[in-house]
């Protein structure tokens, strides 16, 4: 599709006809500067507004492009920008009618992805629009209609969507994934999505680790982009010989990857299933590579049988690196914001009786080397 979101169009196209009537009927450019304060009869509980850290917004999932408003400078905004926001700029004024229209011109093209919390990015100097935007937004949901108007079902389905609003700032983002950042005046999700696809969680932002799932494709535009230096990844005797990873699961051949140049790899001859013998082993290896990729100031992704099962090592590493039980590591993990995790998929027994530390046999990893660069020996 050249489109990330057509498959929520449909319901996306609430946003575009309430906020229109909004626009039209309910917020004239007085009524908006006057929109310093909530009016008394407007509900407060309609949706939460919060500020959020860089490592919930990633792991919303980012990649799933969530509404994202910039309310900065256009020149803010072109000098560097996420790639899913699309931008208010101050110069708008404090104009709800412009405000909406730009929600309203993006809807016509991408469609917003309601289903996820609403992000507005900010800066030192546009704070105040942020607050005066939520606000707007607020006003946009709760807007009374009367009895029989068309555009009351389509209001409630939006105040049925609309659950959170998160605050962002947005130099706090881009120190912690300059990667999902651009130059330019364009809104570019979908040329850099297609180009890079599914983005894995990220664990800790640092050391830097990443969760991936099975739709997370470990090409070489995704590591390079990422920044990656170390990958531990399922894997068999063929991915040995062929310089390829993934083997073992599943989906046999259909899931392996490539290895990319200069990247160093743990490879991980463990069966997807509850109980093995080597599970021990190959925790106690994990933390010890994820440990020297942070040594090195690298970044790393696990992709292990899934989201689930490669939780298991993030959790392992977690108990390593921070000295926690596999019940704080768990709890830690679910605090970084990643959705769908089944805790009945990881290897808990083994993270229960891991001892970090332990020297461990490596009988299960196949390799643990950086492939050859062309032209060497």
């Amino acid at each position: 599709s050249d489109t990330l979101c057509s498959r929520h169009h449909l319901h996306t196209q609430v946003l575009h006809s309430a906020l229109f009537v909004v626009a039209m009927s309910t917020l004239s450019v007085s009524e908006a500067l006057a929109l310093e304060t909530l009016p008394r009869d407007c509900p407060q509980d309609k949706f939460l507004v919060r500020e959020a850290s860089p490592l919930e917004v990633f792991n919303i999932p980012i990649f799933e492009v969530p509404p994202m408003l910039d309310v900065r400078s256009a020149a803010e905004y072109e000098n560097k920008h996420i790639v899913c926001a699309v931008s208010v700029p101050s110069e708008d004024g404090l104009d709800a009618p412009r405000l909406l229209q730009r929600i309203l011109d993006h809807d016509e093209v991408m469609g917003w992805c309601l289903q996820f919390p609403f992000v507005v990015v900010y800066d030192a100097a546009s704070r105040p629009r942020a607050e005066w935007l939520v606000g707007v937004l607020r006003e946009a949901v709760a807007a009374p209609r009367e009895e029989g108007d068309g555009t009351r079902t389509l209001l409630k389905r939006l105040s049925n969507q609309l659950r959170q609003v998160l605050l962002l700032r947005h130099d706090d983002f881009e120190a912690t994934f300059p990667a999902c950042c651009a130059r330019g005046a364009d809104w570019n999700a979908s040329e850099f999505f297609n180009r890079v696809g599914a983005l894995p969680r990220c664990v800790l932002p640092w050391p830097r680790v990443f969760l991936a799932g099975r739709q997370v494709r470990l090409a070489e535009d995704l590591i390079r982009t990422l920044g990656v230096t170390h990958i531990i990844v399922n894997a068999d005797s063929f991915d040995v010989m062929d310089n390829t990873s993934g083997g073992g699961g599943r989906n046999g051949l259909s899931d392996r990857s490539s290895d990319v140049e200069g990247v160093r790899y743990l490879k991980c001859d463990v069966p997807d299933r509850d109980a093995s013998p080597d599970l021990q082993a190959v925790l106690e290896g994990a933390v010890a590579f994820l440990e020297d990729c942070a040594a090195q100031n690298g970044a790393a992704v696990i992709r292990v049988h899934g989201q689930s099962r490669g939780a298991s090592l993030a959790c392992a590493f977690l108990m390593g690196a921070r000295g926690l039980s596999a019940e704080a590591a768990w709890e830690e993990l679910r605090a970084a914001g990643i959705q769908g995790l089944d805790r009945s998929l990881l290897w808990w027994d083994a993270l229960c009786n891991l001892t970090p530390g332990s020297s461990s046999s490596r009988k299960r990893f196949l390799e643990d080397v950086a492939p050859p660069i062309e032209g060497t020996a």
